[in-house]
């Protein structure tokens, strides 16, 4: 089990799964199935998150921060070498 910071969850995820994570998350917080939530594309572009993640054409690794309203949460991706999730209630 992930560990709670507040009504926060925060987790290391996979750059490329960042966006099915999101959602899973979610609805593991929720207790709901992931399917009942609204598209995630309707928060943010999945393919953008993918582009952010993404190391540069010379190789380097991208480092910062995203943060959106998503199904009654605020997400907060905070990426470097060890990309972090964090969702909370709002």
């Amino acid at each position: 089990m992930w560990p709670y910071v507040a009504m926060a969850r925060t987790l290391e995820t996979e750059p490329d799964r960042v966006y099915e994570r999101i959602v899973t998350e979610v609805a593991a917080i929720d207790g709901t199935d992931p399917t009942e939530l609204p598209p995630l594309f309707n928060a943010v572009d999945p393919d953008a998150l993918l582009t952010v993640f993404s190391a540069t054409e010379s190789g380097v690794s991208r480092s910062g921060r995203v943060e959106f309203p998503y199904a009654g949460y605020d997400i907060t991706i905070t990426f470097d070498d060890d990309p972090e999730l964090r969702i909370e209630r709002t």
